[in-house]
């Protein structure tokens, strides 16, 4: 089996991808050389990162939740 094999696969991959690409963009919330302050005068890359840290950790839980619910993970014990 590989990425590519069947949609689950190509599904998550792509969205996995899709996180991977997104996080080397230099967006000023993720990478600034200037200090631009936010909320409370923290720099708005920690906010940043806080935010995509959390969507990143929401995506493998139900990534794993689906993977849990597959077939091939299911016990037959008849």
């Amino acid at each position: 089996m590989n990425a590519w094999s069947n949609s689950f696969e190509r599904k998550w991959t792509l969205i996995f991808l899709f996180e991977y690409i997104f996080i080397m963009m230099p967006f000023p919330w993720f990478y600034d050389t200037d200090y631009n302050p936010s909320f409370w005068g923290v720099p708005l890359f920690i906010f940043g990162w806080i935010i995509y840290g959390a969507v990143v950790i929401t995506t493998i839980i139900i990534w794993w939740r689906q993977c849990v619910n597959r077939p091939e993970y299911q016990d037959d014990e008849e």
